[in-house]
């Protein structure tokens, strides 16, 4: 597999948002590759703390910084080649309790890292956005399917509209300014060092506190669920193919679907003993999401590997040996 990113040996990559939970895994698979790696972060959520070995590393630079201090971004990238930016303000509790600052920045922050990226000479600019693009209903979903954001009433929808703003800024600025942009949708994500919401992770964080399992509605929400060296491939691979500027990739695991409370059980299932308890829903519910893949499949040479329950009792090892 390593031949496939020949292409990206010595090159220095920029990372925003590069101490998260993905940013993290890519660092680490880039530093395998060859390859000079920036991480820049705030340390909103931090899993760089988690591998100390990793900012440890020669060909590593770890930048403090934020995506609204356009200044700082440009600064980050002399000498880069490529961004991949994941920053952003993320997690349905955040909708809730700072809907403008999220729409702020994921929004201006977006277009910061673009203008810094034009000004630095950068080659190839890479934006992470969301299946929640999608609305509530996202049932085989491809590329090119409506998208069908909630009521601007409902603040659980700044997050999503703030994505797609960002891939229409992402694409347009590739076309106005001759640099080679992508858009990746990942797709339910999981496994070691998420930090934050998310069904997985809170499983597996109660799992080890001895906590039941709480399960909101009547745990019939279906998602397809993507291990994260999973996504890791899928964007390298945006990174060495010619057919990936100028277009958006869904990247996820149409295979290893499963419901909420299914999720739950086989959860539960690695534990022996472990409560599931049934909640009440209080927020506004996504119901399914399920993408179609063809077009990384096809484009990118993109297919998921990790099944759920290989990735769940990897996740789970990884919280169980930090409790420990």
């Amino acid at each position: 597999m390593s031949g496939d990113f020949a292409a990206l040996r010595g090159q220095r990559v920029l990372l925003t948002g590069g101490a998260g939970f993905i940013g993290t895994h890519l660092a680490e698979r880039l530093l395998d590759l060859g390859c000079q790696v920036v991480l820049f972060d705030n340390h909103r959520r931090d899993s760089l703390g988690a591998v100390p070995a990793l900012q440890a590393k020669e060909h590593v630079t770890l930048v403090t910084g934020d995506i609204l201090d356009r200044a700082a971004l440009e600064d980050a990238m002399q000498g880069a080649a490529v961004v991949l930016h994941l920053a952003a303000i993320a997690g349905v509790s955040s909708y809730y309790a700072e809907p403008l600052r999220t729409l702020e920045v994921n929004v201006l922050g977006t277009v910061n890292a673009l203008e810094a990226a034009r000004a630095a000479g950068i080659q190839r600019f890479v934006d992470f956005s969301t299946s929640e693009v999608f609305g509530p209903d996202a049932m085989w979903v491809t590329e090119e399917s409506p998208h069908g954001i909630g009521p601007v009433s409902d603040l659980r929808w700044v997050y999503a509209t703030s994505k797609l703003v960002s891939e229409h800024f992402t694409l347009r600025f590739g076309t106005a300014h001759g640099m080679a942009t992508t858009c990746v949708r990942p797709f339910n994500i999981y496994g070691p060092r998420q930090t934050g919401e998310g069904a997985i992770g809170n499983f597996c964080r109660a799992v080890v506190n001895g906590e039941p399992l709480q399960v909101y509605g009547d745990g019939s929400a279906i998602r397809a669920w993507c291990f994260v060296t999973d996504i890791v491939d899928g964007v390298l691979r945006t990174l060495v193919s010619p057919n990936a500027a100028g277009k958006v990739f869904n990247i996820g695991n149409p295979r290893e679907v499963e419901t909420t409370l299914g999720l739950a059980r086989r959860v539960a299932a690695l534990r022996p003993g472990t409560k599931i308890e049934m909640r009440d829903v209080d927020r506004t519910d996504v119901r399914a999401r399920i993408p179609n893949i063809d077009r990384a499949r096809g484009e990118l040479g993109f297919e998921p590997r990790v099944s759920l329950d290989e990735g769940l009792a990897q996740t789970l090892a990884w919280f169980e040996e930090q409790r420990g």
